[in-house]
């Protein structure tokens, strides 16, 4: 099931006369100097303070009094519920809830139940349009395309246009530097927005933005990194799409000072509230319009048995989901269709061959399932840190290898950005891109030229062996946050498998597709 671009139907309709104006704030004397801000960060959150803000009252969506233990919403194809094992959480009392920047964001702004703890475009239009587009998740810095656009805007249309990563796609602005030991060279191809060569916010200050889908904040100890709560320590795995934040500690300071504009670091008892309710809350689709309850006959769908997996996932990652097993004898049509993708899903082996992050270390060609990857039983994140390249919004299509021929499914977005990054040749000629060969000759040298919309982990540690890997992200709940993949590049279930199906020659009939989205659409 495709979900429905209410943004596009927008663009097209809305004719509602908004003001909006600039306002700059000054830096700090000395700029940012918290010892605990990484190198890094500092010039994202100078540039996060100097952009622009609306010029009238924010019409923000505040949070609710309460989230309830048990809190459950509808999605596309049912009822997406969260579960909190402490308890109620009153919001007044935590500060994922509160305002501790300049621009009235809170986790909650881009963090929504309704969205399994993700912002979707669904429920990014409809703030839109309940706020005139004033809502603080459209705050010019990286709720538009580009700050300057965001607060240029004075029509709601004109809005809606800058803002139409958001409102199409779910996709943040995300701004960092490159790293100056990068071992390649960065030019802009494309620049729909005019954001990456501009002398304030792109490549020339040394930054390029790139668009990403807001991951859930939800499931997020199982992860493992609070093991001192539990009775086993699970691996950390990788946080964030491109893996930069060491923990979620980290990740929720960085985003108090880039995403909320904050002229001062929250204090580590700020920090340790997020965190808490961040890592409290289990997330899972409960209903299923055709399946019905999936705790049915035994099943244990839903975030109740979710959260007490927990303590017994091992360091080793215990992989596959084991959600309907007991359905193997169900006479349900809707189920037994489930259970199907389930075995598929943990069992049907495939040859994998040319991805960098898997075949570099285990082999190449190698087999797998999808389970492999999506390692942590019952949650479907990876217990590992690291990525993996896919090819997914780049150039693999290009590749002369040999290694790409399949990952030519999803190319470059002409909504987004592209980027050229000029990777020099080793000692003996050959390309340092594993799985991946585009040589190009500038100036008399020799480079691998990888395209691409986003970097990825390549952006953080400047390797040319990185360039295009993302995290594997956790599973539970994808039905309510749909589109997917890191810069939204699939708009359904659907879209995902079909991706799959070819970059990974499954060789899925019709009936195996279905019953393998209807699957997914369970978690």
């Amino acid at each position: 099931m495709k979900y429905v671009n209410y943004a596009k139907v927008l663009l097209l309709t809305v004719l509602v006369v908004v003001g909006i104006g600039v306002t700059h704030r000054a830096l700090a004397q000395g700029g940012p100097g918290d010892p605990r801000v990484p190198s890094w960060m500092a010039p994202v959150w100078r540039q996060s303070l100097h952009a622009p803000m609306f010029n009238g009252v924010f019409r923000e969506k505040l949070p609710p009094a309460v989230i309830p233990q048990t809190l459950s919403t509808p999605d596309p194809t049912g009822i997406v519920t969260t579960y909190q094992p402490a308890g109620a959480t009153i919001t007044s009392q935590n500060a994922f809830f509160q305002s501790l920047g300049t621009n009235k964001r809170t986790c909650f702004t881009c963090h929504q139940p309704r969205s399994g703890w993700s912002i979707t475009p669904r429920a990014a239009t409809s703030q839109f349009l309940a706020t005139n587009g004033m809502d603080p998740l459209f705050s010019p810095v990286d709720g538009a395309n580009c700050p300057d656009l965001g607060a240029s805007a004075r029509t709601l249309g004109e809005k809606a246009l800058a803002s139409s990563q958001l409102l199409t796609k779910g996709d943040i602005r995300v701004f960092l530097p490159v790293p100056a030991n990068a071992q390649y060279q960065v030019r802009v191809l494309r620049d729909p927005y005019g954001c990456e060569k501009s002398s304030i916010y792109g490549l020339p200050t040394g930054v390029i933005s790139i668009y990403r889908r807001v991951l859930n904040s939800t499931n997020l100890a199982m992860n493992g990194q609070f093991g001192a709560t539990h009775s086993v320590i699970v691996p950390e795995g990788t946080i964030m799409w491109d893996g930069r934040e060491p923990t979620l500690e980290q990740q929720f300071l960085d985003a108090t000072l880039g995403h909320a504009q904050a002229a001062v670091a929250p204090t580590d008892e700020q920090i340790a509230q997020g965190v808490a309710f961040e890592t409290g809350i289990f997330t899972a689709q409960s209903f299923d319009r055709s399946a019905q309850s999936l705790t049915a006959s035994g099943a244990t769908g839903g975030p109740v048995a979710l959260s007490k997996d927990v303590p017994i996932v091992s360091s080793a990652g215990l992989e596959g989901m084991t959600l309907y097993d007991s359905w193997a004898t169900v006479t349900s049509a809707a189920q037994a269709s489930i259970k199907r993708g389930q075995d598929i899903y943990n069992n049907r082996q495939f040859v994998v061959s040319g991805i960098a992050g898997l075949n570099d270390t285990r082999g190449n060609p190698t087999t797998g399932t999808c389970a492999g990857c999506h390692s942590n039983q019952n949650v479907g994140n990876a217990v590992n840190a690291g990525g993996k390249h896919l090819g997914i919004g780049d150039n693999s299509s290009a590749d002369q290898s040999g290694n790409q021929t399949s990952a030519t499914v999803l190319p470059p977005a002409p909504d987004q950005p592209l980027f050229s990054f000029l990777c020099p040749r080793d000692a003996n000629g050959n390309s340092i891109i594993p799985f991946f060969s585009n040589p190009v000759k500038i100036g008399g040298i020799t480079y691998d030229d990888f395209q691409t919309s986003d970097p990825g982990m390549g952006l953080i540690t400047g390797n040319c062996a990185d360039l295009g890997k993302f995290k594997v992200p956790r599973l539970r709940g994808l039905a309510a946050r749909a589109p997917y993949f890191h810069g939204g590049n699939a708009a359904s279930l659907t879209d995902v498998v079909e991706f799959y199906n070819k970059r990974l020659n499954l060789g899925l009939t019709q009936q195996e597709k279905q019953d393998l989205i209807n699957f997914l659409n369970t978690l």
